[in-house]
């Protein structure tokens, strides 16, 4: 017995999720940009874990974006489809990347993922977060 979603509540839930995100990753982004205006250095030294932020945004967003895109008709199928049509695997769990068309792996799997590496390591390089693992690790083995 599984729960079925209308058109609407799909188009509704990918607008709430693309709104929650922009204002999540760009918050974060301005988080960094605050840590980078903190530290010395030259202009690179200082700002390029925001500028790896930065380039995080669009990069997470792409996919969303194009859900809003394909549910709004701005973008309209077969164009915008995530899997390649009359794939004979299951698009459901892990098999379904067999099925992936070009749109779905550029979106899906190179630019989400690509943004997420860059967001995890803008924000670690703000906080350098290598430094203080580096710290800890020495701490421990003294004790």
């Amino acid at each position: 017995m599984g729960i079925a979603a209308t058109a609407a509540a799909k188009e509704l839930s990918h607008t709430i999720q693309f709104g929650i995100t922009l204002a999540l990753v760009t918050n974060l982004a301005q988080y960094v940009f605050h840590k980078c205006s903190l530290r010395k250095g030259s202009h690179f030294r200082r700002y390029s874990p925001f500028y790896c932020c930065a380039v995080s945004v669009p990069l997470i967003m792409a996919d969303l974006l194009r859900h809003v895109l394909q549910d709004s008709g701005f973008w309209p199928s077969p164009g915008s489809d995530m899997y390649r049509a009359h794939c004979k695997y299951s698009t459901h769990g892990l098999s379904g990347i067999r099925c992936l068309s070009l749109v779905g792996w550029l979106f899906t799997i190179v630019f989400t993922y690509l943004g997420f590496a860059l967001l995890i390591a803008g924000m670690f390089w703000s906080i350098d977060m290598v430094k203080k693992i580096r710290l800890a690790w020495a701490n421990i083995r003294q004790d």
